[in-house]
């Protein structure tokens, strides 16, 4: 199996967290969708698998949750995504392209 990883930034008012998306590049693994991110368990709750069709949409819809789940979603300027390492920039639900190898 062949795997392709992503890594995104998202801020959540003084929170950081950061996703790393796997890409299923080939292989013989059987997944819903090519891209897929495993958010870790708070105490009391199981490990979340997100799968999308994009890295973009998989890291939108753990920003999503995360933000539900802290109480930010929806308080403008409250949230931002970003490509890349921790303690860049942050840019509000701008997501850019950035490979590793």
């Amino acid at each position: 199996m062949l795997l392709k990883e992503h890594r995104y930034t998202f801020f959540a008012g003084a929170e950081i967290h950061l996703f790393r998306i796997e890409e299923l590049v080939r292989g013989m693994a059987v997944w819903p969708h090519r891209f897929r991110l495993r958010l870790l368990a708070s105490s009391g709750s199981e490990v979340k698998t997100i799968y999308g069709a994009s890295c973009y949409e998989v890291a939108q819809k753990a920003a999503d949750l995360v933000a539900a789940n802290a109480g930010w979603l929806g308080k403008p300027g409250a949230t931002h995504l970003s490509q890349g390492p921790p303690g860049s920039p942050p840019q509000a639900l701008q997501i850019l392209q950035q490979e590793s190898d």
